[in-house]
């Protein structure tokens, strides 16, 4: 894909000039008419022109052109509605993404999350980003069912409408559709359009002012200057194109989301689909990057639109070719059916096809997948994007573009680069011979589960046979023998892995040594097998400590070169430990046994070792000469460094080898930063330093003879013992282990020397902006720098006479003393540091070297980013400069006294010249001030903005502290490659015990995004400027002052606590030991001011206490975030789920916390310190929580933080004994219904607030009573009729449907009473709506008069505006220009003024020499008069002395004074030489500035004709484009009909192929079947026979069973009778004794009827005989019934249960209550039946 295929052909200035300069001569001002007009219409509408007379108005004239302004007017409202939609697509889908990703619930009218933290947001909130509580633990659920649970109450039960919309596309348009089908409109897209609309009128107005046409003076007929008002240009023309890119613009945003979007429709992990939401997100909110020095916005838009399409068409490629692979692999799976569904478990779902569907919209982005398609490893999409933004911030950090385009065509380059590499992924496995890719790298067996679950079945048969002998429980062996094959599968993962990057490193190696000057021969080394070893007496040939060396003499480096990469483990052994393949089911057998796991994990290490050797003379050679640009890199040449590799391997760095091998990690030190390389100087091209190179030859062979000595000599002293393979083998993978150790130890060396220069360029660049610093504190290696004896621990010595620099090394020779903290070696010198010592001490000088530079770099790089961060916000986007640093965040100054602080700490340490101990201070110091820095964003600076009701502050700081703290902090960072691979949840991957278990994946699990990367890019002031970055100047300096009250707190905190420093030298100790073993890499830095306090420095300066006093506060900051932890979530107990982040809630919180936490932490203080009757005075007095006098700030915080356990632990108790009680009550309250009604109380949800009852349904309890109601007892069975069991059934049918109905009739009847007073409710707000829009339009005349003077205001406020900036312009350019002349003028006066100074001091010089001669002459006279004074004084008083020295003087004297007119005459010659040379350079330095000025103004005119020639080349390119683009379309087009063509040829000798093979296929099948057949008839006879002798075996049997059948049916039958016998002379017996009952008691009734006669009237006579006849028949028919009733209710509980529709209990509790005389008599009947036998009759016949 090329650059022209997705830009415009249209030059962007040719869009300005366009756009900009469509003039017209005067604003157009229309009639009102009234009425309407048909000619008028047609010409307005351009459909008729007319022919009327000339003197009719212009602009009816021009009916087309206003056409073409309203038919424009009309597309830019089509553009703006296209926009809309799309922006309410992007709404719709950000609430799916959030309900998914939340599961928001409503609670007290607000949205709260339900769903358990991810990881990101635990990593947000401070965490480490693991998750964290019971709740996130799966693996406590059974089954997955149990722990969808509550994902589908969610779904079902939540008050929130979290039913997906619907989206679909017509004529442009998306449209977005509820769970019902009806087009819906969110509010927050109209808000989202109103913003929008908002920002292209400040970006259009802004291009519309930078067209410089006004200055033409064009005014019009009212005197208004419309020509600074940009009157001319065509303003709805602007707003067209705007509105027309930013449709484009959302539109490949769109298609770009939707395939993301459909990505995560498949995607079922709860991690996974967090990532896509958050790059789902990033798309959204993606806008251009706008240079505001281009002429039109256009080219921004342009750009922006190459770039989505470029990443859509990366995306859409990888995902459908995952998509086909997917389902390929799926459908090799199930292309044969299993009967056994046992077998399916595990396996992925089958894709049946049928019906092709798209998941998202009715257009999909991505292939189309049918209807039950799930691919959940497309989840992986999220790493895409991941990868995508770390290679442009590679890019970035190297190229360093300065512009906003540079930055994007940066973008576009890359997304080109990864298209190419891609896209087309070449076959790195090639480089190995063809048999072991078939051996290792062939999926034939290891990728079929079927054939690996048969291996394991034959592996444990075999074993289950080896295990009988010596009688193994089969379980241990099951689990034995499968987790050998598991580990087996997982060493040929990790082998394929190592193999594939060893390819990639060995590739880079060779290129790098060919740049170096060496051959390729240094990466191999000749295999020497075990069985051809002999004796070596001279065998640990190091490699020379100058590796150029070589370069002159080369014999010892053999020159052995073979035509295919090989492994390593072929190098050692070939034939016992590294011989192995997975091509077939047999060798994989063999590898199961006999010590195979064991020599596959030797073999791993051997290939660990050697990646880790490649991968460290790679970034060596990389470290000490890094490509780096000092101004914008040309972007192809960029991209030429990518392909060929030059910013390192992108692969995965080693983890440990499992089941005890050694660990073989790149060094065992702390891991290199997220920085390494800032650009200095210009990027030198093709030809490296050699000193750098590493000979992995010359590393290997004298370990691989040490190795193969040990062997022989073990094997001549065990001789008697190695008689068996297994025992040769086991000798064998010992060497071999050791001798990889070995190896890894001695590649550390070079490990460390490459992090080491990482640290010392990535520092030197930090400094290249802080120039100052580095002259004054900072000294910078030299390449090659000789050292004297003042830079050795003898030059630390102190000399009070004279200034004694420090030494120029970090620490001494033998690496044992520090020397000096601020010294920067060079890369040269870092490359042969400590080689002279012995393995173990360099080794542990390199090691302190690098503990000492890591925690310096972060320190250093923390403090310029915190100087910048007071700078402009404005250019956040780009390095901020250093040059303008505002003096109140600390400027220079501040970082100058920070440094001089860090060396009064390491002079004040107990041992300053240990290294050990330093590097545990700087560590420590680093810690702290990240700590602090954390603690002030994430807490002082919000609650401040918080308290004052600053809600946009405070919501900027929150928002920019969830992205920007994560990457500080000691958090965990997933590798991309461990997304599958995730360790177990119990455990933390920074934990030991996750290292022992698991430790592979404990390594990736927090290894970074790419563990082997060296060079990321320093993001530490991306990051802090992110968590600031939104606030305005005054928020700004609220921020600085709360991170300076941060340093007063702790300030205070170390004051208050001087005692526990001073008496706790235990917690030193245990702070010491904790710190020596945490990871030295993960420790993000910040600024500390200890200086602002003497007591506190002081503090910090005893050598006792600084480690101590480090640690301290280490301590409480960490006791610090954790408080602040448990407040917020008890604060979001407290408030109902609601976050404090705003200010009534935050007044409400602060309420409750002073009240529950605060007052009882303050009391407890009190009472223990003995001062609660002053505490009590002081808060009544002050009506505030105060904390007691003289209570450390630490004491506070660990009382409240006791004090907030206790509640939160209080409200879990509590809670659970609510919910208890809760289900308790409601069972209760169930049981104790009295109606017949469901349960329903204890089916409701929390969220369903009606209480109604549905009736108990008797459906069973009636099929129950009908189907009982005809059947035959048979004992232990009951038999029913057939059309008896029919018609209950159909009645149980009936039962049910008319069940069905009345439901189906309540429900639809409540579903149209919501549906019609949900009708009734929007015809209602329609109606409101439509009349508050009648009553809010104004009048036509005013809207007219409105639109005329807003537009005449519009006009002129723009003039004015554009006069006011252009002033401001030529303003700034007339005092650049006085300034100027000024300048010229004024060095043109000090020129002349220097002049005069020469002159002047010429005759002071003169002067001052003719004076002195003066001088001399009458001294010289004075001392002659006084000598002949002297003489005639001797000749007078007749002295007796000589007078030679008299005699001598004079002509001394004479010779004296003509020296000194030589030296005056020299001295009078120096001056006017040096007055010359003065003058000279005075005359030169103006000549110069002269000729400076003209090549200036040269320079600019060369830079205009410049413009104008590059305006014609891109003319010319336009053209000579479009010419390509033609050549380009006709080449595409030959090459289709070529690539057809030879698809018509392949298919051709592919159809031949294929049939000669199917004839081959054919023969070879006939073959097989007559073999088969044979053999099967064979088999079947067999298998005949064996039949028929088992049927007869069978016939036999059941002839026996059926005689035993008839024999016991007999008996039965016998005993039947007799029963019934029985039964009728008991019947007959009760008859008899029932009929002499009742006629002795007619006899007794007659006797006394006859008595009552006697003794009656005769009228009452009839009445009473009737009764006394009735009376018998009555009682005797009750008792029938009653007794037959009793025995039916009797019979039937002991064969049917009733169904569990009504608990035990309730049941007989009911029973008890309304039915306790049927109890009884039931029990009695029961009796009566059971003693039925007895001769005496008991009750009437039934």
């Amino acid at each position: 894909m090329r650059e022209d295929d997705h830009s415009m052909e249209q030059n962007e200035n040719d869009l300005a000039q366009i756009s900009l300069c469509q003039h017209a001569d005067k604003p157009v001002k229309q009639k009102k008419e009234k009425g309407y007009s048909y000619a008028m219409a047609l010409q307005l509408l351009g459909l008729d022109d007319g022919t009327g007379p000339s003197d009719r108005g212009p602009v009816l004239m021009r009916g087309t052109y206003l056409s073409f302004l309203y038919l424009r007017h009309l597309r830019i409202r089509e553009l703006q509605r296209i926009c809309l939609g799309i922006l309410n697509y992007f709404r719709s889908v950000e609430r799916t993404l959030t309900i998914n990703t939340s599961g928001l619930t409503m609670v007290a009218g607000s949205l709260v999350s339900t769903i358990e933290d991810s990881s990101w947001v635990n990593m947000a909130k401070g965490g480490l980003g693991t998750l964290q509580g019971l709740g996130t633990h799966h693996y406590v659920h059974g089954t997955s069912a149990e722990h969808k649970v509550h994902s589908v109450q969610f779904m079902e039960f939540s008050e929130v409408e979290n039913q997906d919309d619907y989206y679909s596309m017509g004529a442009g348009y998306i449209y977005t559709q509820d769970q019902q089908g009806v087009h819906i409109m969110y509010d927050e897209a109209l808000a989202d359009l109103k913003e929008l609309e908002a920002e292209l009128l400040l970006v259009a107005s802004y291009y519309i002012e930078k067209e410089k046409g006004h200055k033409e003076d064009t005014k019009s007929n009212t005197g208004q200057d419309w020509g600074w008002a940009h009157a001319s240009v065509d303003r709805f023309a602007v707003l067209y194109d705007v509105w027309t890119w930013e449709a484009a613009l959302l539109e490949n945003k769109r298609q770009l989301l939707d395939s993301y979007f459909e990505a995560y429709q498949h995607v079922l992990d709860p991690e996974e689909r967090f990532a896509l939401a958050q790059v789902i997100t990033d798309i959204m909110h993606r806008r251009p990057r706008f240079d505001l020095s281009h002429p039109y916005f256009i080219k921004a838009y342009r750009d922006e639109c190459t770039c989505l399409r470029l990443h859509l068409q990366l995306v859409r490629d990888i995902l459908n070719q995952h998509i086909e692979r997917q389902r390929e692999y799926v459908q090799r799976l199930w292309q044969e059916g299993h009967p056994n569904d046992s077998r399916h478990f595990g396996l992925p779902l089958n894709i049946i096809c049928k019906q092709l569907i798209s998941i998202n919209n009715s257009c999909p982005a991505l292939k189309n997948i049918y209807l039950l398609e799930f691919h959940p490893s497309l989840g992986l999409a999220s790493l895409i994007a991941r990868s995508l933004d770390h290679l442009l911030r590679e890019a970035r950090h190297t190229c360093r573009p300065t512009s906003a385009s540079s930055l994007t065509l940066l973008e576009r380059h890359v997304l080109r680069l990864a298209l190419d590499m891609w896209l087309t992924p070449a076959k790195p496995e090639s480089w190995y011979s063809t048999q072991l890719q078939k051996d290792l790298f062939s999926a034939k067996v290891m990728g079929d589960p079927f054939l690996m679950e048969e291996i394991g079945l034959l592996a444990l048969k075999s074993a289950a046979d080896e295990g009988q002998n010596q009688s193994q429980d089969s379980h241990v062996l099951l689990l034995e023998t499968f987790s050998k094959l598991l580990e087996l599968v997982t060493l040929r993962h990790r082998l394929i892995e190592m193999s594939l990057e060893s390819v990639h490193l060995a590739r880079l190696y060779k290129v790098l040594a060919r740049e170096m000057g060496f051959e390729e021969f240094h990466l191999y080394l000749r295999p020497v097998h075990f069985e051809f070893a002999s004796h070596k007496d001279k065998i640990d040939h190091p490699p020379p400590v100058f590796i150029t060396s070589l370069l002159e003499d080369s014999d010892r480096v053999d020159r052995y070169s073979p035509t295919t990469l090989v492994l390593a483990i072929s190098e050692v052994d070939d034939n016992q430990v590294g011989k192995f393949s997975f091509y077939t089911k047999e060798s994989i057998l063999k590898l199961l046994f006999h010590s195979g796991v064991e020599n596959m994990q030797v073999t791993l290490a051997c290939q660990a070792a050697q990646k880790n050797a490649l991968m460290v003379a790679v970034q060596q050679a990389s470290f000490y000469h890094m490509p780096q640009w000092a101004s914008p890199a040309d972007v192809k040449e960029m991209s030429s460094y990518l392909r060929n590799g030059g910013m390192g391997p992108a692969r995965r760095r080693n983890s440990k080898i499992v089941n005890g091998v050694e660990n073989l990690l790149l060094a065992p030190t702390s891991k290199v930063p997220d920085n390494l390389t800032y650009p200095s100087e210009k990027f030198h091209a093709t030809k490296r330093a050699p000193e750098a190179f590493v000979s992995i030859q010359l590393e290997k062979v004298g370990l691989r003879d040490m190795m193969l000595n040990t062997f022989l000599l073990k094997k001549q002293t065990m001789d008697d013992r190695m008689k068996s393979f297994d025992e040769i083998g086991k000798v064998k993978r010992d060497v071999i282990v050791e001798y990889c150790q070995k190896f890894n130890c001695r590649m550390s060396h070079y490990a460390l020397r490459g992090q080491i220069m990482a640290y010392c360029n990535s520092l030197r660049a930090l400094l290249e902006d802080f120039p100052t610093i580095r002259d004054t504190f900072f000294m910078v290696g030299q390449p090659r720098e000789k050292k004297g004896l003042r830079d050795s621990k003898e030059g630390l010595k102190a000399d009070p006479r004279r200034f004694q620099p420090r030494p120029r090394c970090l620490l001494s020779a033998d690496g044992k003393v520090f020397l000096n903290l601020w010294f920067i070696p060079h890369p040269s010198e870092v490359l042969v540091m400590f080689k002279t010592l012995p393995e173990k001490a360099a080794f542990q000088a390199l090691q302190l070297t690098l503990q000492l530079m890591a925690p310096l770099h972060d320190i250093v790089a923390y403090l310029f980013s915190f100087a910048k961060l007071g700078n402009c916000a404005t250019c956040f986007e780009f390095p901020l400069s250093a040059h303008l640093l505002k003096g109140d965040w600390g400027g220079i100054e501040g970082i100058g006294s920070e440094l001089q602080e860090l060396q009064k700490m390491i002079d004040s340490l107990q041992s300053p010249q240990d290294p050990t101990e330093v590097s545990q201070a700087l560590l420590l110091r680093r810690e702290v001030i990240f700590l602090q820095f954390d603690a002030a964003v994430r807490h002082l600076i919000r609650r401040t903005f918080l308290a004052a009701g600053n809600a946009s502050a405070y919501q900027s700081v929150t928002d920019g502290m969830y992205h920007g703290l994560p990457p500080l902090s000691n958090s965990l960072v997933k590798s991309i490659f461990a997304s599958q691979l995730s360790l177990p949840q119990p455990l933390d991957p920074q934990s030991l015990q996750a290292s022992m278990l698991f430790p592979w994946r404990a390594f990736l699990e927090d290894g970074g995004l790419f563990p082997v990367m060296s060079n990321s890019p320093d993001t530490l002031e991306y990051n802090m400027q992110l968590c600031l970055c939104r606030l305005s100047d005054r928020d700004l300096k609220v921020a600085h002052g709360e991170l300076v009250g941060m340093q007063l707190l702790l300030e205070d905190v170390l004051l208050s606590n001087y005692h526990m420093i001073l008496e706790d030298p235990s917690r030193q100790q245990a702070t010491l030991d904790k710190n020596t073993q945490r990871d030295l890499s993960r420790v993000p830095e910040f600024r500390s001011q200890f200086q602002s306090s003497p007591k506190a420095s002081m503090l910090l300066r005893d050598p006792c206490n600084v480690v101590t006093s480090l640690a301290f506060l280490r301590s409480f900051l960490v006791l610090w975030k954790q408080l602040e932890v448990l407040k917020e979530q008890w604060g979001r107990l407290k408030l109902q789920g609601q976050d404090s982040n705003s200010l009534s809630f935050h007044k409400q919180f602060s309420e409750l916390y002073g009240t529950d936490i605060l007052y009882p932490s303050m009391k407890a203080i009190a009472r223990r310190m003995g001062k609660e009757d002053e505490f009590e005075d002081i808060i009544i007095s002050s009506q505030s929580f105060l904390p007691p006098k003289g209570a450390s700030e630490i004491e506070i915080k660990t009382q409240q933080l006791q004090k907030l356990l206790e509640n939160l632990e209080i409200h879990m108790i509590q809670e659970v004994l609510r919910k208890v009680n809760r289900e308790i009550a409601l069972v209760v309250s169930e049981k104790s219904k009295e109606r017949c009604t469901l349960p329903t109380d204890l089916w409701k949800h929390h969220v369903m607030k009606e209480d109604f009852s549905v009736s108990r349904p008797q459906i069973v309890e009636k099929f129950i009573q009908r189907l009982m109601e005809n059947y035959q007892d048979g004992g232990l069975e009951i038999t029913f009729r057939k059309d008896h069991l029919e018609a209950c059934l159909l009645s149980l049918g009936c039962d049910v449907m008319a069940r069905e109905r009345s439901n189906f009739e309540s429900y639809s009847m409540c579903y149209e009473h919501v549906l019609e007073h949900a009708r009734q409710k929007l015809c209602q707000k329609e109606q409101e709506l439509d009349i508050i829009r009648r009553g809010s339009d104004p009048p036509e005349d005013g809207a007219g008069q409105v639109a005329e003077l807003s537009h005449n205001m519009i006009m002129e406020i723009t003039a004015l505006r554009a006069r006011l900036t252009d002033l401001e312009e030529e303003n700034l350019n007339l005092k650049h220009q006085i300034r100027k002349e000024v300048q010229e003028e004024y060095e043109a006066l000090v020129q002349a003024l220097f002049v005069t100074c020469l002159h002047i001091k010429e005759k002071l010089d003169e002067n001052q020499i003719n004076l002195i001669q003066k001088v001399y002459e009458l001294i010289g006279e004075v001392r002659t008069e006084g000598i002949d004074n002297l003489r005639s004084l001797k000749k007078k008083w007749g002295s007796a002395r000589p007078d030679e020295g008299t005699k001598e003087n004079p002509a001394k004297q004479e010779q004296l004074q003509a020296l000194e007119q030589d030296n005056s005459s020299l001295a009078v010659l120096a001056c006017k030489a040096r007055s010359l040379g003065r003058w000279r350079l005075a005359a030169q330095q103006a000549r110069f500035q002269g000729q400076l000025s003209r090549a200036e103004k040269e320079a600019m005119q060369r830079k205009k004709e410049c413009l104008s020639i590059k305006l014609m080349a891109e003319q010319e390119a336009v053209l000579f484009r479009q010419q390509l683009l033609a050549l380009r379309q006709a080449l595409a087009r030959a090459q289709a009909d070529n690539v057809r063509m030879r698809k018509q040829q392949d298919n051709q000798a592919q159809l031949l192929r294929e049939l000669q093979h199917r004839v081959a296929q054919e023969a070879h099948h006939r073959q097989q079947m007559d073999l088969m057949k044979t053999s099967s008839m064979e088999k079947l006879l067999e298998d005949v026979e064996q039949k028929k002798q088992h049927l007869q075996l069978l016939t036999e049997a059941a002839e026996r069973a059926s005689k035993l059948g008839q024999l016991q049916q007999k008996r039965i039958q016998r005993e039947l009778r007799q029963t019934r016998s029985r039964l009728a002379q008991e019947r007959s017996v009760k008859l008899d004794a029932f009929q002499r009952l009742e006629e002795l008691q007619s006899q007794l009734n007659d006797a006394e009827r006859w008595s009552v006669q006697m003794s009656s009237p005769g009228g009452l006579t009839p009445r009473a005989q009737y009764s006394l006849r009735s009376a018998p028949t009555s009682s005797r028919y009750s008792q029938q019934h009653l007794l037959k009733t009793n025995l039916m209710s009797s019979k039937i509980p002991r064969r049917i249960q009733r169904p569990d529709t009504v608990p035990i209990k309730h049941q007989k509790r009911t029973d008890s209550i309304f039915l306790p005389n049927v109890a009884e008599n039931v029990q009695r009947s029961a009796f009566q039946v059971h003693t039925a036998p007895s001769i005496i009759p008991q009750g009437p016949d039934w």
